[in-house]
């Protein structure tokens, strides 16, 4: 799955999700403005911990050997690694781990050795290689030159942050490798012992400056990401605003002078959005209406929007949906409910045929609603809302949480 490999693991489509397909449409263009971070890496402090547990696991296996035999063995080594400074970080006050509930159970229960290993009872998540860092951190920080191939092999620059992390670390360092070599239960003591240092490590200017720098200018040839950062540092040094969400950000980015590339980039994904939310809208509602008649519906509807502000067309490029996408837009735009119902409703049998799935909402005998995958919550937008409101973050989402972190406070 080359495309998905853009995205965090956590984000395949399973058949439960993403009903319209349109994860790989906004991925399409989120990719040509931030190439690196994915919907969820958004914590310097996991990227940092990763790196150091992808340079330690990579020592730890011997090079020689079968190549699936070694990645088998750096990520276990690895999974050890992520469960032991998980405890430290939980006593260390820190709210981004990822398996925190497993964690503070464990290390609040006084009657339970704590361990690590690959066992259901050591694992501080129910799948940890797919959802803890070595799945969710790992396509971020090699698509930003911190890390290459399976087994996860820190680079020059990705090795430059870990010696900075082990400087600051100094004995605290030894201690943490010769504990995760150890079959020994942790002494809970001793992990909170270690805590302030192992925090005030990941946090040292030498680890966070470069790691910053970075995660932000991204790894693309064409600079994008870079001209998207240099901006981002303007705009919070200015002081005057700091964006509240993806919306307000970009259209300060375009405030200031941008290249005719990023400025089109960024209105490109603005346009796709706001018929992505139209979508949806529509979508949703229907999940709500089992039962009813098309009639009835489509009576509730008559009127109730003005699609003027979606755009005449779309990007003329080859994307996912493109096709669809532009019919239904064609749809809202003459105010044929009828069309933008059919068109939304073969959009979502085409993606769940493609996974071997039923339609979650279908039109039975042309007059009724039948409904497979319900929704109890969803409520038609206001005209305001479906003109404004964001569905999607197209990966900006984390350059903007890491940028309000990093940035806010200077």
């Amino acid at each position: 799955m080359a495309f998905l490999s853009l995205l965090d693991d956590r984000a395949i489509p399973k058949g439960s999700r993403d009903p319209l397909g349109f994860e790989l449409v906004w991925s399409y263009f989120g990719r040509k403005v931030v190439g690196n971070l994915t919907t969820i890496t958004s914590s310097m402090d996991n990227f940092a911990v990763a790196l150091l547990g992808f340079y330690w696991a990579n020592q730890l296996v011997p090079m020689e050997g079968e190549t699936g035999a070694r990645h088998k063995l750096v990520q276990e080594v690895f999974l050890r690694y992520e469960q032991l400074t998980a405890y430290v970080r939980y006593y260390g006050k820190a709210t981004d781990i990822m398996g925190i509930t497993r964690v503070k159970k464990r290390i609040h229960d006084d009657t339970l050795k704590i361990t690590l290993g690959q066992s259901t009872e050591q694992q501080i998540l129910s799948d940890q290689a797919s959802y803890g860092l070595w799945g969710l951190y790992s396509s971020a920080a090699r698509d930003t030159g911190l890390a290459t191939g399976n087994e996860r092999v820190v680079t020059p620059l990705g090795q430059s942050i870990v010696l900075a992390i082990l400087q600051q670390l100094g004995s605290v360092g030894d201690e943490l490798f010769s504990m995760l070599n150890s079959n020994k239960p942790l002494d809970r003591m001793q992990l909170e012992h270690m805590a302030t240092s192992f925090m005030d490590a990941l946090h040292h200017n030498s680890v966070q400056t470069p790691l910053l720098e970075a995660l932000m200018s991204g790894n693309d040839h064409e600079w994008v990401q870079n001209e998207l950062w240099q901006i981002t540092q303007r705009i919070f040094s200015d002081k005057t605003k700091t964006p509240k969400d993806i919306d307000e950000f970009i259209k300060l980015i375009l405030g200031y002078e941008t290249s005719e590339r990023l400025a089109r980039h960024l209105n490109d994904i603005i346009v796709v959005e706001r018929l992505l939310v139209a979508a949806n809208n529509i979508f949703h509602y229907c999940r709500r209406k089992d039962g009813e008649s098309l009639a009835k519906i489509l009576e509730n509807l008559k009127g109730r929007y003005q699609y003027l502000h979606l755009p005449e067309t779309l990007l003329d490029e080859d994307f996912p949906r493109r096709e669809q996408l532009i019919s239904i837009l064609a749809a809202f735009r003459n105010d044929d409910m009828v069309r933008v119902i059919d068109g939304i409703l073969q959009l979502n049998k085409e993606v769940m045929q493609h996974r071997s799935g039923a339609p979650w909402v279908e039109v039975e005998s042309g007059k009724t609603i039948r409904v497979r995958v319900k929704s109890e919550k969803s409520e038609l937008k206001s005209q305001s809302e479906i003109e404004t409101q964001w569905d999607y973050d197209y990966f900006m989402g984390s350059f903007l949480n890491i940028s309000v972190e990093h940035l806010g406070n200077r």
